[in-house]
C-alpha cells in the first residue's frame, strides 16, 4: 500500500469547539448591576476625595486675608469684624493688656490678634458690647474680653485665634502669631515697622482651657 493510499485509508479527526450556551437574562442583569455598582463606588471616592481636600481661596473663610496696617483698629478701640473671613480684629493697647478682669493666668502682650468669631462653647456667633466692653454671646450667656479670655458663661476655654503675620513693605514676615509657653496661647503681635498684615483662616490655634470665673483652670 503506498503512502497515498494509507493517507485516503486513515479517517480524518474533525475537532468541533465546545458551543457557548447563551447569556441569561439573570445573568445580564447581574453583570449590568455589579457595573453600577462600581461606577456608584468611583464616583462616591471621588467626591469624597472633593470635598475633603481643602480649595481655599484669598478673600474666603478658609483662606488668606491681607490687610494694610492702616485699617486695622487703633490700639483699646473696639474690634473690627471681618465677615467674610469669620473673625474679629483687635488692637491692644495697654488698657486692654493690662485689664484688671484679666486672668492672672494668661497674661496679654499689646499688639495685633484675630479672634475666631465662633463662640468655643456651642458654636453660636458671640457679639460685641461697647457698653460692657467686652464679647457676649447670645445663645448660652459666655463672656469673653478683647483679648479673648473667657470671663463667665458655660465656656470651657479662651477663644480660638487666627495666624497673623505682620509684613514689611517687601513682604518679609516681621512677626507672626503663634502658641508660647506660660499659656500665651495665640497671644498679640506687635505691628511696629509692618505696613501689612496677612490673616490665614485655614491655620486655627485653639485656646486655652480656661474653666473659673475668675479664669485659670
Amino acid at each position: 500500500m503506498t503512502a497515498t493510499q494509507v493517507a485516503q485509508a486513515t479517517p480524518t479527526t474533525q475537532i468541533t469547539p465546545a458551543a457557548v450556551p447563551p447569556m441569561t437574562r439573570r445573568e445580564f442583569l447581574y453583570y449590568i448591576w455589579m457595573a453600577s455598582m462600581a461606577i456608584l463606588t468611583a464616583q462616591a471616592g471621588g467626591a469624597t476625595l472633593w470635598f475633603a481636600y481643602p480649595r481655599f481661596k484669598a478673600g474666603e473663610f478658609g483662606g488668606v486675608f491681607t490687610i494694610e496696617v492702616s485699617e486695622a483698629p487703633p490700639p483699646d478701640s473696639g474690634p473690627k469684624a471681618y465677615d467674610a473671613g469669620r473673625f474679629w480684629l483687635v488692637n491692644l493697647g495697654d488698657q486692654h493688656a493690662n485689664d484688671p478682669r484679666q486672668p492672672k493666668d494668661f497674661p496679654q502682650t499689646m499688639g495685633i490678634k484675630a479672634l475666631y468669631k465662633i463662640c468655643v462653647h456651642l458654636g453660636c456667633l458671640y457679639k460685641w458690647v461697647p457698653t460692657n466692653d467686652r464679647f457676649e454671646c447670645p445663645c448660652h450667656g459666655s463672656k469673653y474680653l478683647p483679648t479673648g479670655a473667657r470671663i463667665d458663661g458655660p465656656a470651657r476655654r479662651n477663644l480660638d485665634v487666627f495666624l497673623v503675620e505682620a509684613l514689611d513693605a517687601n513682604d518679609n514676615v516681621i512677626a507672626k502669631t503663634e502658641p508660647r509657653e506660660g499659656n500665651l496661647e495665640g497671644s498679640a503681635i506687635g505691628i511696629t515697622g509692618a505696613v501689612k498684615l496677612r490673616i490665614s483662616t485655614g491655620i486655627r490655634i485653639v485656646g486655652a482651657p480656661n474653666t473659673r470665673p475668675g479664669g485659670g483652670r
